[in-house]
């Protein structure tokens, strides 16, 4: 929860919020929003064990609106996020009577390469405990995993999670980190790569069709990766603004575009 908000109305906000990443969150976007309006965001489930689905985590956070008994006036998205908006939408409208508006920035459908390339970027992160023939057995290591079950996103979840804790274990002895906060860091990563493959598992299109798309400037995000023909008929609407995609969560431009189509929802 960003915001409590006073009117009686949330919007909901579907991100995998995740200190030091690069890009900005909605808890940096919630204060520049109608503070009459509550704000909350997704939280993975707790347990990081057994099979993903999909639908259980849409189930989870419908679960957890529904019984607050505030309307909800729009369901955000940031990247893979969108992926879930529709299922979120199709839900809440079988007991508010009407789908809320869909505002996605950089929208983006996970894939098997999506969680390959957050593998590597883990993986990375351990570079400065590594000698730089070490560093380059791990990206080896990382491409064979991808090459052999990239076709399936829930194998491939498997082998990177299983590979992702042997180079954690190993880099946090050479380190001296202790191995609970090193677990904790470790928990983080699997949890994010559950919440990719929870997204992967559902078909977004139908709450595309009727949501608008704050695209930012960056060619390597959201709409951007989707070829010119297809583009146009992905989303119901697309705001482009000139910001960096990771800016756009922090952007009061940004903030002003959805406060207008929060306006327009409510009208």
């Amino acid at each position: 929860m960003h915001n409590n908000g006073s009117s009686g109305e949330v919007v909901l906000a579907a991100d995998f919020p995740m200190s030091g990443r690069g890009e900005a969150g909605f808890s940096d976007f919630a204060p520049l929003l109608d503070p009459s309006l509550a704000v909350w965001e997704t939280l993975p489930p707790a347990d990081g064990k057994g099979r993903v689905s999909g639908r259980e985590y849409v189930e989870r956070w419908l679960d957890g609106v529904r019984e607050s008994n505030l309307e909800v006036r729009a369901v955000l998205s940031f990247c893979a996020g969108a992926a879930f908006v529709g299922a979120l939408t199709d839900g809440i409208a079988e007991w508010q009577g009407r789908a809320p508006e869909i505002i996605m920035f950089d929208p983006e459908v996970p894939t098997a390469l999506t969680l390959h390339t957050q593998f590597v970027r883990a993986i990375d992160r351990f570079s400065v405990f590594f000698s730089p023939e070490e560093t380059a057995r791990m990206h080896a290591g990382a491409q064979r995993v991808y090459a052999e079950n990239g076709h399936d996103i829930e194998l491939l979840l498997d082998a990177v999670s299983g590979l992702y804790r042997k180079i954690g274990d190993e880099g946090f002895a050479k380190a001296g980190i202790d191995p609970k906060y090193g677990a904790g860091l470790i928990e983080v990563f699997n949890s994010f790569a559950r919440y990719l493959v929870a997204g992967a598992q559902l078909d977004p299109r139908p709450g595309w069709k009727r949501a608008t798309a704050i695209s930012s400037s960056t060619t390597t995000s959201g709409l951007h990766l989707v070829s010119a023909t297809e583009r146009g008929g992905l989303v119901g609407n697309e705001l482009r603004l000139d910001v960096h995609h990771t800016q756009l969560l922090s952007s009061e431009e940004c903030a002003r575009a959805v406060t207008e189509l929060l306006g327009r929802a409510s009208a």
